[in-house]
């Protein structure tokens, strides 16, 4: 019997060692670690070097305004002879108008102002948007010319020429308000107050031209500098444009282009 139970000690010993092993834990194997990844530089520093450099850069000066070189300024003679000529174009139509409805006679206006329109138009917008200057520059052998030596866009002389309809109807429209006051309609107080805004750049003209350090008017300044200066005869002129360069010829052999010279 000890034998025996020898034996079954040995045998128990031998089945608890596997049983042992297998109790051992497993290896853990562990995954490769991720690279870290390099934050980028900061911004920051980037922008504040771009703002230190536009700190540091110098402010543009501006070059004064001032006629180009080989130009001319037109004459006081001329300059008037382009005043008169552009006004009675555009609204000498206006002049008996004014006269017959003084009068107090009855007729009708509509052929003259059918008439005026179309000479309005002529002179301040067909003409100088094809030869970039009025009838009435033709005639004074002027030319409107900016800082680079070029006709400045036709819109300058078209509103350089509704001067006279600003003033007129901003008069009017003043005289109608001191007389009756106010309207009581929104639409009569809206023409109202349109008729009086529209003498702001007519005054605002003219205050720039009288009081202003240079020659330039409202419209000159908006359009970035314009001169008035002298131009000389066209010889290849054709049609329209011939007969205007004999009208020219004309006022310069009555001497009305040579004088002094002025600004406009």
């Amino acid at each position: 019997m000890g034998l025996l139970e020898k034996a079954g000690k040995i045998q128990s010993e031998d089945e608890a060692v596997p049983a042992a092993e297998d109790d051992a834990p497993a290896t853990v194997v562990l995954p490769d670690p991720e690279p870290v990844k390099e934050k980028p530089a900061k911004k920051s520093r980037l922008r504040r070097e771009k703002k230190a450099k536009k700190a540091t850069r110098e402010k543009k000066v501006r070059t004064p305004r001032v006629m180009p070189d080989g130009f001319d300024a037109a004459t006081r003679g001329q300059a008037v002879l382009r005043r008169f000529v552009d006004f009675l174009v555009s609204y000498g139509w206006s002049v008996p108008l004014i006269a017959i409805t003084a009068w107090g006679s009855y007729f009708n206006p509509t052929p003259f102002v059918i008439l005026g329109l179309a000479l309005m138009s002529l002179n301040l917008v067909i003409v100088p948007r094809n030869s970039g200057r009025t009838i009435g520059n033709w005639v004074s052998r002027t030319s409107y010319v900016n800082t680079r030596g070029n006709s400045p866009f036709y819109a300058y002389p078209a509103l350089k020429g509704l001067t006279f309809i600003f003033v007129m109807l901003g008069l009017f429209t003043v005289f109608s308000f001191t007389s009756q006051g106010m309207p009581e309609s929104d639409l009569g107080k809206v023409g109202t107050i349109g008729g009086m805004l529209v003498l702001l750049p007519p005054l605002v003209d003219w205050l720039m031209n009288r009081f202003g350090s240079s020659d330039q008017g409202l419209w000159e300044t908006l359009f970035g500098g314009v001169w008035l200066v002298r131009t000389t005869k066209t010889d290849d002129a054709k049609g329209f444009w011939k007969r205007l360069e004999s009208i020219a010829d004309y006022t310069e052999s009555k001497g009305l282009l040579e004088d002094e010279s002025g600004t406009e």
